[in-house]
């Protein structure tokens, strides 16, 4: 499966969209400040129904390829706990503190939710909860061999896309534990994954890319047109055209991403570059709008300084095992 898809590509490609929405932000209030109309986040917001589900559905793609085992559940749940845990507690407070200290600064953390941030939402590390959850869940559905054949897999994935329609993002972050609805968001999209790694034939059939291209074009176009105002009211990522248009798009980028160096270079760093991209884009987009920069060099210049410096903490930190295991979850 690794050598036939270029699976790190879609991976820095990935790296590339969540990296560039924190260096513009999500409101006019944050980040680099700009408007709604500005093109920088017409930029962003084009992308929002492929960011998260790309990178879910690789998760799931990646997975499959080792699934959970009976014998070896236990082993199974402590590296993931281990890999998206420890992190959890190290690097998301971290980023609050350093968040709340630092002068310059586009938010004003509230104390009470440094102590939540191991069990509710918090900025982007909401993602490692969520995905623990699903780990843990598929994973006991595939130890006890659940989910093996199509039948059962196409049942759990009928109940994943109820849940993605109906209670994802529902919650409000002070009582959404676990960001157990952000979990309901990803669901789908990560057995997407596992199913396109175990039922290979029937997602690659000329149908199925022909399909999936379809509803990736006229997802697309009708998202552009609430962009540009064109037909009333927001399609949410939770609506029916975001579903759809993030899975289709998700299938036909895994068979057309061609082999690209610069994104398979970043692809091999992307948990890092996810992990703390943070800190670096925030720090050279303070420095660059104090000194009064324009906002394209802004943008770039953030945006590579969010991807090249975890690169250069990876490196670092997997020197040593205790800041290999703290800042990257890794053993």
């Amino acid at each position: 499966m690794r050598d036939r898809f270029n699976i790190d590509e879609l991976r820095g490609f990935a790296c590339l969209l969540l990296v560039s929405l924190h260096v513009v932000g999500h409101d006019p209030g944050v980040a680099m400040r700009v408007e709604d109309d500005s093109w920088f986040r017409y930029g962003v917001e084009s992308w929002t129904f492929v960011r998260m589900p790309l990178f879910t559905f690789l998760s799931g793609l990646v997975y499959a390829m080792r699934p959970a085992r009976r014998e070896r559940l236990p082993d199974f749940y402590g590296k993931k706990l281990r890999r998206l845990g420890i992190p959890l507690l190290t690097v998301a407070p971290a980023f609050f503190i350093l968040q709340a200290i630092t002068p310059g600064t586009t938010a004003s953390p509230d104390w009470y939710e440094f102590l939540t941030i191991p069990i509710l939402p918090y900025q982007h590390y909401w993602y490692l909860q969520a995905l623990l959850l699903i780990f843990f869940g598929v994973g006991l559905l595939d130890a006890h061999g659940l989910i093996s054949r199509p039948r059962p897999f196409i049942a759990l994935s009928a109940v994943a896309v109820v849940l993605n329609l109906t209670f994802a993002n529902t919650l409000h972050k002070s009582v959404d534990l676990f960001a157990v609805s952000q979990a309901a968001y990803l669901l789908p999209y990560f057995l997407l994954g596992v199913a396109f790694t175990r039922f290979h034939d029937s997602l690659t059939s000329g149908a199925a890319r022909l399909g999936a291209l379809a509803v990736v074009v006229v997802g697309t176009l009708i998202h552009q047109a609430t962009l540009w105002d064109l037909i009333p009211g927001e399609i949410e990522r939770t609506d029916a055209v975001g579903l759809l248009t993030g899975s289709a798009a998700a299938l036909v980028l895994i068979q057309l991403m061609p082999r690209v160096s610069p994104l398979r270079h970043l692809g091999h760093y992307s948990y890092a570059i996810f992990l703390h991209h943070m800190f670096f884009q925030a720090a050279v987009r303070i420095v660059l709008m104090r000194v009064g920069a324009e906002d394209w060099q802004i943008f770039l210049l953030a945006t590579a300084g969010g991807c090249v410096g975890p690169i250069i903490l990876q490196r670092l930190a997997s020197y040593n095992p205790w800041t290999r295991t703290a800042l990257l979850g890794a053993a």
